[in-house]
């Protein structure tokens, strides 16, 4: 069985109420912008929700932010994974507010992957940065993403978000993605040639210190047929 319509003609709250209500099982896909969320349910019970990488409540709170989404429930469809327990309506509410708080900050953070890094010495930075944020701070290495810092902290996501967009703002710190080290036809070239040019030398001094075998009273071993029986021969000496 399948259900679809549009979360501006159904609110994605009372949707979830609905299949809630409903006591189905089945899995609700919300298809907005971005990743798909998922949504399963047990007999009427929500207990895993997932958005890409994102599970649980940051799920949840992901899916509440679409404006303009579809939806279908299929029902039937179980997941192996659980990620929310206890009070729904408590989920939906902290869902809910965690979207309007990403919603204020998402233009400065469009996903978990930005590395930030600071724009002047940490003992210059240290003081225009309340207490409250120390901790942030002190995981800015140029290295971890958001995401990282949070995970590595204990901290929601968003908290570790609205921190240092705070700090961007403030002129402290910078938000960048991750840069990518594209290979070049060059690089490869290199690389080619480098592992020919030590295979021929490999080649030319095995062909130079090669010499006939003399025949002995022991079994005779033939030398090799052809090119790769040769580079075998030579590999293994």
């Amino acid at each position: 069985m399948k259900l679809h319509g549009t979360i501006e003609t159904f609110p994605l709250r009372e949707l979830i109420e609905m299949v809630i209500y409903s006591s189905v099982t089945g899995m609700l896909v919300i298809l907005g912008p971005g990743k798909a969320g998922e949504l399963f349910f047990r007999d009427g019970l929500l207990y895993h929700v997932k958005r890409g990488e994102s599970t649980g409540i940051d799920a949840l709170a992901e899916i509440f932010e679409f404006h303009e989404a579809r939806f279908e429930f299929i029902s039937g469809i179980t997941s192996e994974q659980e990620t929310l327990w206890g009070s729904l309506t408590g989920h939906l509410q902290h869902a809910e507010r965690q979207a309007m708080r990403w919603r204020q900050i998402r233009a400065y953070v469009p996903d978990l992957k930005l590395i930030p890094s600071l724009l002047h010495a940490y003992e210059a930075t240290l003081p225009q940065v309340g207490p409250a944020h120390y901790p942030v701070l002190n995981e800015i290495d140029e290295k971890k993403n958001l995401a990282e810092i949070a995970e590595h902290l204990g901290w929601a996501t968003i908290d570790v978000a609205e921190a240092l967009v705070q700090m961007n703002v403030d002129g402290l710190v910078d938000l960048r993605k991750p840069v990518r080290v594209a290979r070049t036809k060059r690089d490869d070239e290199s690389v080619t040639s480098t592992k020919s040019g030590l295979f021929d030398r490999m080649l030319a001094r095995a062909a130079a210190t090669h010499q006939p075998e003399l025949v002995t009273s022991n079994p005779v071993m033939r030398e090799p047929q052809n090119q790769e029986e040769f580079i075998l021969k030579v590999l293994r000496t």
